[in-house]
C-alpha cells in the first residue's frame, strides 16, 4: 500500500539524519539568510529578553533565600530588604549587634532598684511614675507580672527622653544561650544617631531552625530525631520509590511497545485512562485498603504503589521505546537471549536518558509529597520533611519567617543540586522522548 504524503513527511520530520546537517535557505529573506546565521544584535536582544522573563521565576528562590539570612524585624519590611542588615549599637562600652523593642513615645528613666523583690536590677520606667525618689514596680512570679505592694526606692542612672529607642543585645534564634541569658542580656536605651546598621549575614538561622525541629523529649543521637532523622525517612521513601517506579515501568512499557497480545491496545488506552482520575476520588478507598491491610502508621503506602507502575511514566517510556530499532531486538533474538535479557542488554543501555528522567521526576515527586505522609504516617519519628516542616510551621503562634526560610532552604537544596548535576541527562530524555524513528 503506497505511503501517504502525510506519511511521508512524517517520516522525514522525525527521522534521525546522519552527519552534519547543511545550512537551510530562509525562502521568505527575513531572519538570516541562512537559518542560525541571522542578525547577532537580534539575536542578543530576544536573549536579553528571554533571561530576563527566566529571570523572574528565580524571584521566589531568591526572596527565600535571602529571607532566610535575615533578622525576624527585616522580613516584612517594605520595600523588602534585599540585602540582610546587622543595627549595631555601643552596650557596656562594647558594639554589639542589637534588636530594636520599641521607640519611646514618653520619657523614660533606666533606674536602679534599691528594694523589692528585684532589688539591684535596672528597669525601665516611665519618668513620670518616680516620684520623690520611689515608684511603683513590676516584679515576676511564676510568670506572672505583679505589683510590688508599695512604691520601691529607686537610682536614676539614665533619663531617655521621647525618641529613643529601647534596644537588646542580639542572640540567635532558638538558641540555648538566648534561653538560658533572656533575663540577663545587654540593654540600654540609645539615640537614633547613636545606632548604625551595616550588611551582616545571619547564618544563626539555619543552626536555629534545626534547633527548632527538634522536641524536648527527642532522642539527643544526632539522626534520632528533628530534620536529620526527617531527611532518613525521606531518602528511605524516594530510593524504594525511584526503584519501583524504573522496574515496574520500564517493563510494562517494553510489553506496549513490543510484545504482541490480545487486548494489548485496550490495556494500553486503559492505563492512559487512569490518568483522567483525580487523586480526591481515589483517596479514601486506597485508605481504606491500606488499614485493612495493617499498613497505616508504616512507610509502605508511600513506596509499595510504585512498584505497581505509573501511568505517565509508562507512557512516557512507550513513547521512547517506539522510537528505537527493532533490529537490535531482533537480533538479539536470534542469540538466543530472553525478553529479560533483551530489556537488560538492549534497552536500558539505549533507555538511560528516559530511565533518568522518569527517576527524577519520581524522585521529585516523593520528595515534596505532603498528602501521602500526612494521611498514613503516625509517629513523629516517621515525619518526612514535607511533614516535619508543615510541624515545624505550626508550632509558632506567630511565625518566624527567617527561621522558616532557612528550613525551606534546607528542604529544597538537594533538589536544586540533584537538578544541576542531572540537568543534561533530563533534558537530552525530554528532547528524545516521542521522537519516533
Amino acid at each position: 500500500m503506497p505511503e501517504s504524503k502525510l506519511s511521508r513527511w512524517l517520516s522525514g520530520r522525525f527521522s534521525k539524519r546522519i552527519g552534519p546537517k547543511a545550512p537551510v535557505e530562509d525562502a521568505g529573506g527575513g531572519y538570516g539568510n541562512k537559518v542560525g546565521g541571522g542578525n547577532p544584535v537580534v539575536h542578543g536582544a530576544l536573549h536579553v529578553i528571554l533571561l530576563a522573563a527566566g529571570s523572574l521565576f528565580m524571584l521566589p528562590l531568591l526572596w527565600m533565600t535571602v529571607t532566610s539570612l535575615k533578622p525576624l524585624s527585616q522580613t516584612m519590611q517594605l520595600p523588602p530588604t534585599w540585602i540582610p542588615r546587622a543595627t549595631l549599637a555601643v552596650l557596656g562600652g562594647e558594639k554589639l549587634i542589637v534588636e530594636k523593642q520599641k521607640q519611646l513615645e514618653k520619657p523614660h528613666v533606666i533606674a536602679v532598684l534599691k528594694g523589692g523583690h528585684d532589688k539591684g536590677q535596672r528597669k525601665l520606667l516611665e519618668a513620670d511614675v518616680v516620684k520623690d525618689g520611689k515608684a511603683m514596680v513590676k516584679y515576676t512570679l511564676a510568670g506572672r507580672e505583679e505589683y510590688e505592694p508599695e512604691p520601691v526606692p529607686v537610682e536614676i542612672v539614665k533619663e531617655c527622653p521621647a525618641g529613643h529607642w529601647y534596644v537588646t543585645q542580639w542572640q540567635p534564634e532558638f538558641s540555648a544561650e538566648r534561653e538560658k541569658d533572656q533575663g540577663e542580656k545587654k540593654w540600654d536605651c540609645v539615640a537614633e544617631s547613636e545606632l548604625s546598621e551595616v550588611p551582616h549575614v545571619f547564618w544563626s538561622n539555619y543552626a536555629g531552625a534545626l534547633e527548632r525541629m527538634r522536641q524536648k523529649d527527642d532522642d539527643p543521637g544526632f539522626f534520632s530525631a528533628g530534620f536529620m532523622r526527617c531527611l532518613l525517612n525521606t531518602l528511605w521513601v524516594c530510593i524504594l520509590s525511584v526503584i519501583g517506579v524504573t522496574v515496574s515501568c520500564t517493563l510494562v512499557a517494553y510489553s506496549f511497545s513490543f510484545l504482541n497480545f490480545p487486548g494489548r491496545d485496550v490495556l494500553f488506552a486503559l492505563t492512559l485512562a487512569v490518568m483522567m482520575v483525580p487523586f480526591p476520588a481515589t483517596m479514601v478507598p486506597i485508605f481504606d485498603v491500606f488499614r485493612s491491610l495493617g499498613w497505616v502508621g508504616t512507610f509502605k503506602p508511600l513506596w509499595v504503589p510504585a512498584w505497581f507502575g505509573g501511568a505517565f511514566y509508562i507512557f512516557l517510556l512507550r513513547q521512547f521505546f517506539l522510537g528505537l530499532p527493532r533490529d537490535l531486538l531482533d537480533a538479539a533474538r536470534i542469540d538466543g537471549c530472553t525478553e529479560l535479557e533483551i530489556i537488560w542488554h538492549v534497552i536500558v543501555p539505549l533507555a538511560r536518558p528516559a530511565l533518568a528522567m522518569i527517576a527524577l521526576f519520581q524522585f521529585l515527586g516523593c520528595w515534596k509529597d505532603f498528602m501521602g505522609p500526612l494521611l498514613y504516617l503516625t509517629d513523629r519519628s516517621q515525619f518526612t520533611l514535607s511533614l516535619g516542616l508543615q510541624q515545624f510551621q505550626s508550632q509558632q503562634g506567630g511565625t518566624p519567617w527567617h527561621i522558616l526560610m532557612a528550613a525551606s532552604m534546607m528542604f529544597s537544596l538537594p533538589l536544586i543540586i540533584l537538578f544541576i548535576i542531572a540537568r543534561k541527562t533530563f533534558m537530552q530524555g525530554i528532547a528524545m522522548t516521542g521522537i519516533k524513528g
